[in-house]
């Protein structure tokens, strides 16, 4: 078994079966570490052109609590959603 400390940072990795997610990332947030899943299992993600276009489109626009847009932040759900499922 693999332990939290020996996963390495911001690579994501499949999420196990169990899990709601198809991804997971271990990420630094406010000193310390922490698991981050997205993609929910039940969607479907980058099967067209046009579905890529328009997610991409609409998740530019997500922020977080204090204002900021997610879509750069390395520490978000978002990001990585976009960079590995979507391909940004």
């Amino acid at each position: 078994m693999v332990k939290k400390n020996d996963k390495p940072l911001y690579k994501p990795f499949n999420a196990p079966a169990s899990s709601k997610y198809k991804k997971m990332v271990y990420v630094m947030k406010n000193g310390k570490k922490r698991k981050i899943g997205f993609g929910h299992r039940g969607y479907r993600h980058n099967y067209s052109a046009k579905a890529r276009k328009s997610y991409l489109a609409r998740s530019a626009g997500i922020k977080d609590k204090s204002g900021k847009r997610t879509a750069s932040n390395k520490n978000s759900a978002n990001y990585w959603a976009r960079k590995v499922l979507w391909n940004a």
